[in-house]
């Protein structure tokens, strides 16, 4: 069995040079490295390799210089771009290496899981250019076309209740959009409607008497488009499907595998167990069928292929899972999330591009003592921008929410601008989770200015330190907008 193939070869950085390193999946953070920064690995503290990341197969190394990136990577001088990029990922993941220090550039195929009797193929591509000249070139090549050009606003209920929600919560919030209807295409229910994480048709029936149904109906009503969250492919400890059907979750030496502790620990369903397919559809038809649902968001989809199993490594699984997940929804919209996104490119409609938002813009003390892939405004802002090329090439992009409230929340009207302003710039997916029937005259103003389409795009970004410059285009005309990465104040605009 090989796990790895790699080639090596010389590169030159030099003191100007950053390496762009695109991050395992859609919460794992991603920028231009400079020869100066440090990657962050897993913190000592940890025992084992938290699923969710590449820390089980990528190469962490805690010197300065030395970054990887997944599928492609550039190197960027001034405004001049150097790209390589795989052309078969599906093949294995692409890991791409940069030791800015030691003038070396490599490449690793993750081929982990399968025996392999034939040649190994691994299809590169470099391009040198303008940023959107390569990028436009590289997805020709991928011949991967965006399945929607459809940007959408709306609402979605995680981000100021989280799981605590129900019927009266979701309609007073459907009912204090009503001025701004005119802007808005989706309402969608995040988690907590259900009575555990995997049994997606068992409704709480003490939070949404009426049932689901109901709420679409209602939502249809006023003239948007219905959407619901589901994790389909993981399950908690303590839902009726891991009780009765343990034998349906990937497992090892006969335990299944715990991916991770949300919800007191949460395991993957095997896909290709022809009983999990067979309940997998009749979820997405009772979903978007009976229920009538538009769009569904469908969360923590890494987990189905973390590890390689049933002679397959994580990237076929990957592969196969999206393939099967755009089967069951036909033409409804799909919003992935916490998935690698090569596997998702011209198979999602909107992809998530960053981790969480918080409800703080500094990150917690405790962030440092976890994963690359945890809840962080921080990050969930710098991937927006630094991810801004996937927009309208793979899907569309959903850099998260902006809150403009002042309940509830740890940030000041100011960082809630900037994130607003910021998300506008560069997303496609322009959701809130605020009760907007609460907002003054001020808040209700920078919503509409939140909403409303201006044409702006992103022309450049740069940091040095914290400080972030944005430059970009809005009617025709040339702007810049400078803030504090550290605390999120807006230094010029």
């Amino acid at each position: 069995a090989i796990k790895t193939l790699r080639l090596k070869g010389e590169y030159f950085f030099d003191n100007a040079s950053l390496f762009y390193a695109n991050g395992f999946q859609s919460w794992t953070d991603t920028k231009e490295f400079c020869a100066k920064d440090k990657m962050k690995g897993l913190p000592k503290l940890k025992k084992t390799p938290a699923p969710c990341g590449d820390y089980a197969f990528a190469q962490y190394c805690s010197r300065k210089g030395f970054f990887h990136g997944f599928t492609y990577c550039y190197v960027r001088d001034g405004k001049s771009y150097d790209l390589f990029g795989s052309l078969n990922e599906e093949s294995g993941y692409t890991v791409w290496y940069a030791d800015m220090k030691k003038n070396v550039l490599y490449v690793q195929k993750d081929l982990e899981g399968v025996t392999v009797c034939a040649p190994v193929e691994m299809r590169l591509i470099r391009i040198r250019g303008g940023y959107d000249e390569i990028m436009d070139a590289y997805f020709a090549r991928l011949n991967i076309k965006p399945r929607t050009t459809q940007a959408i606003r709306g609402y979605t209920s995680w981000y100021n209740y989280y799981g605590n929600i129900n019927e009266g919560i979701i309609y007073n919030d459907l009912n204090s959009l009503q001025p701004y209807l005119k802007y808005l295409d989706v309402f969608q229910i995040d988690d907590g409607y259900q009575t555990a994480v995997g049994d997606w048709l068992s409704i709480d029936g003490k939070k949404f008497p009426n049932g689901m149904k109901s709420v679409s109906d209602t939502v249809h009503a006023r003239g948007l488009k219905s959407g619901l969250w589901l994790a389909p492919f993981v399950a908690q400890r303590g839902s009726k499907l891991f009780s009765q059907k343990p034998e349906w979750f990937i497992s090892r030496d006969g335990v299944p595998i715990k991916m991770g502790l949300n919800w007191g620990g949460y395991y993957a369903l095997d896909i290709y167990n022809v009983e999990v397919r067979e309940y997998l559809r009749e979820v997405f038809d009772t979903v978007l069928i009976d229920w009538g649902y538009d769009l569904v968001k469908l969360d923590f989809l890494f987990a189905v292929g973390a590890f390689p199993y049933g002679g397959k490594m994580r990237a076929q699984i990957m592969y196969d899972a999206m393939r099967f997940l755009r089967g069951l929804c036909g033409e409804k919209l799909i919003l992935g999330c916490g998935a690698p996104l090569a596997p998702c490119f011209g198979i999602v409609d909107y992809m998530r591009i960053g981790s969480d938002m918080g409800l703080t813009f500094k990150d917690a003390f405790y962030r440092r003592f976890t994963h690359r892939e945890d809840v962080s405004t921080q990050s969930a802002v710098n991937n927006a921008l630094y991810r801004r090329h996937l927009d309208g090439r793979a899907f569309l992009n959903d850099p998260d929410v902006f809150l403009l409230r002042d309940y509830n929340i740890g940030m000041s009207r100011q960082q809630c601008r900037l994130i607003a302003k910021i998300i506008k710039l560069v997303g496609s997916v322009i959701f809130t989770s605020d009760d907007v029937g609460r907002y003054d005259e001020e808040q209700r103003r920078y919503m509409a200015e939140t909403l409303r389409d201006d044409d702006a795009k992103v022309t450049e970004v740069s940091y040095s330190g914290s400080i972030y410059t944005v430059g970009y285009e809005e009617k025709g005309e040339r702007k810049t907008v400078v803030f504090d990465m550290r605390n999120g104040a807006i230094i010029r605009e």
